[in-house]
């Protein structure tokens, strides 16, 4: 029963992946750098998925010349996720270069070289490497299994830890650009990524182990769902996330890199300046209301350029242009919770805001307390 379960949610594993990364491919966009990457990183969790299928349907005991090649593949699912979370938080403008495929793959490939001794190895002794059966004890075999796990993991975690830095800078830079950051965010992806990094600890850590100690097949029923689980996930929500970023509009250019401020100091009397007009014109226009107010819409309607309205907020005012303007949000919102009784949620969408989870917790950061408990007792 758990054997045959395990093959069912490793074909639909592969068949999903093939799936997605086809509907990638048939789309106006598959050329962008994100739909590039995310196609490539759906098609190697497809080839995860058939090498499993390979292993527990005897192909590789039948053909041992085979084994460990589709495996080869897996060491670039890092460097694929890592590459899609680099396109879809960067300039929409950008392509893939052999020189930035290079860049962001290097490590794998020279993890590629340091396997390539298994494939000189005679085809029984790989198969042995591999599922932990089929040919004479030889001391080889458990260093290279060692090997494998050791080098698959480090890998995977270089990568892991590398994308989550990418998407915590990510974070912090559409907090001073938009006003409204719910789809900018990728937080969906954050969370799969956890997912993906336990699984394939997990994995790791059972391939360790397969071959001193007797497992549960039920453990392995567990992984192949669980890996079935993200690759539908990642393919569900990487077909429908919407760009962040769009050519002509707002662009991660639209503020200065790493250290913005420390060689283009704008002088104190000049952020003092740039922060009242700011006040007035929130304050005569309430521009806040719109929800697609963006830090390069607001400079323009205040006649400066982005980057010194962004560093008035960050410099003078202590605040994100997400704060900023949500704080303004926050308090017409609670001005009109208190004198009406105008439903809460509709209320949140005429100041500005997309969405009640967002709402609730702007009000609760900026008071102290949920909407709720500004609307008087009947």
């Amino acid at each position: 029963m758990a054997y045959t379960l395990v093959l069912i949610l490793s074909s639909a594993a592969t068949g999903i992946g093939l799936f997605a990364a086809s509907q990638l491919g048939l789309r106006h966009d598959w050329r962008t750098a994100p739909a590039t990457a995310l196609g490539v990183f759906l098609l190697l969790s497809a080839l995860s998925g058939l090498d499993l299928l390979f292993d527990r349907t005897g192909l590789y005991a039948a053909s041992p010349w085979m084994t460990g090649i589709l495996w080869a593949t897996s060491l670039f699912l890092g460097p694929s996720i890592l590459a899609y979370v680099v396109a879809m938080t960067g300039d929409p403008g950008q392509v893939w270069t052999w020189p930035r495929v290079m860049r962001i793959a290097w490590p794998a490939g020279v993890a590629v070289l340091l396997v390539s001794p298994f494939f000189l190895l005679p085809a029984q002794t790989r198969l042995a490497v591999y599922s932990g059966a089929g040919a004479e004890p030889d001391a080889r075999i458990g260093l290279f299994q060692l090997a494998f796990v050791a080098l698959f993991l480090s890998l995977t975690l270089g990568y892991l830890a590398a994308a989550f830095w990418v998407l915590s800078r990510h974070v912090r830079r559409v907090r001073d650009l938009f006003s409204n950051i719910e789809d900018r965010t990728l937080s969906w992806l954050r969370a799969l990524l956890l997912v993906m990094l336990a699984a394939w600890i997990w994995g790791a850590v059972k391939s360790g182990l397969s071959t001193g100690f007797t497992q549960s097949p039920w453990l392995e029923v567990g992984a192949a769902a669980v890996e079935l689980g993200w690759i539908a996930a990642i393919g569900l929500f990487g077909l429908s996330q919407k760009p962040i970023f769009t050519l002509g509009a707002e662009t991660p250019q639209a503020l200065p890199a790493a250290g913005k401020y420390a060689r283009s100091a704008l002088p104190e009397t000049r952020q003092v300046e740039i922060a009242a007009r700011l006040e007035q014109a929130m304050r005569a226009d309430a521009l806040y209301r719109d929800p697609l107010l963006s830090l390069s819409a607001l400079a323009s309607r205040i006649a400066v350029t982005p980057n010194h309205l962004s560093q008035a907020l960050n410099d003078h005012l202590d605040q994100s242009f997400f704060d900023y303007v949500n704080r303004w949000r926050v308090e017409e919102a609670i001005a009109r919770i208190r004198a009406s009784d105008t439903p809460i949620l509709t209320i949140a969408y005429d100041v500005g805001f997309n969405s009640r989870s967002t709402f609730n917790a702007a009000v609760k950061k900026h008071s102290g307390q949920p909407p709720s408990a500004f609307r008087p007792e009947s």
